[in-house]
């Protein structure tokens, strides 16, 4: 948005922007007919196809494949363990990627703790305050726990050890009216967030620079910087995307957030990004 990256293959079009901090406020103004295209994570962009067929997923955002989840507990609890949270109140987005790691915590463990669903800022000050047992996010609430000082993270640490794929994808989508309608502006913005990946990663400071004024310096530039530098972003598109996918719609299924089995591999349109791949490599 700020760098206006679309701009050296759109020149002609205007964006407008509908900013969302929560993939679920977005999903509601998609089923209202507000956007058309939005920046998701994973598991809103399978309960948006849910409901609306026409959701076509046609790019990566953010593919971090790797550890940017945490379960904190107080800093004075006598909690050391993961195993030690059998019976306590354990608190995070429920019917999100860190739901589904907490399932896997608690097979692999075999023990069973309560699941608070709680927004994380809330989260944090229960923490602080003592009122839940742990919890568990993504960043930059990660970031944000360890800036304040108000929990230390369970051993161990590394939640790969339950789940190779934490806070698996988030997704470029666009309606299919959208795509057939208007291909070569879609093919234009996919183009530009493979430029902003760039840009994430050759000028760090400078990204978390311009999150931490968009965000109206509500969050700490060190948690933001924090937090950027613990993502990857993805500049492909392929068969282990959708099969990480596939887990999530599973899960959703299987807890009733979604009233229908849907195939990710129906809605995920590669063409894009493979296309725009192969004529960066003939250049």
């Amino acid at each position: 948005k700020v760098k206006q990256f679309w701009k050296p293959y759109l020149p002609n079009v205007d964006v407008e922007w509908f900013f969302g901090l929560y993939s679920p406020h977005l999903v509601n103004n998609w089923i209202a007919g507000k956007i058309e295209l939005a920046y998701l994570g994973n598991m809103p962009s399978a309960m948006l196809r849910a409901q609306k067929p026409d959701a076509k997923w046609v790019g990566i955002a953010v593919y971090p494949k790797g550890d940017v989840g945490a379960i904190f507990v107080p800093n004075n609890s006598k909690i050391q363990s993961v195993k030690e949270l059998n019976g306590k109140s354990v608190a995070t987005g429920v019917g999100s990627s860190h739901h589904r790691i907490l399932e896997e915590v608690m097979r692999q463990e075999n023990i069973k703790f309560d699941i608070l669903n709680q927004a994380p800022e809330v989260a944090i000050g229960n923490l602080e305050a003592g009122k839940i047992d742990a919890f568990c996010y993504w960043p930059p609430y990660v970031e944000m726990a360890k800036y304040k000082n108000i929990g230390r993270i369970l051993p161990p640490g590394n939640m790969k050890k339950y789940e190779p794929y934490v806070n698996a994808i988030w997704t470029i989508m666009a309606s299919e009216n959208f795509s057939k309608k208007y291909p070569k502006i879609l093919k234009g913005i996919i183009k530009a967030d493979l430029d902003l990946h760039k840009f994430v990663r050759e000028k760090p400071d400078e990204a978390a620079q311009i999150v931490f004024k968009e965000l109206e310096e509500k969050i700490p530039l060190q948690v933001l910087k924090a937090s950027l530098a613990s993502y990857d972003y993805a500049d492909r598109f392929d068969q282990e995307h959708i099969d990480v996918m596939q887990r999530d719609i599973d899960f959703l299924f299987s807890k009733g957030f979604i009233k229908k089995e849907i195939k990710a591999a129906e809605w995920a349109d590669t063409s894009y990004v493979k296309e725009i791949l192969s004529e960066m490599k003939k250049k």
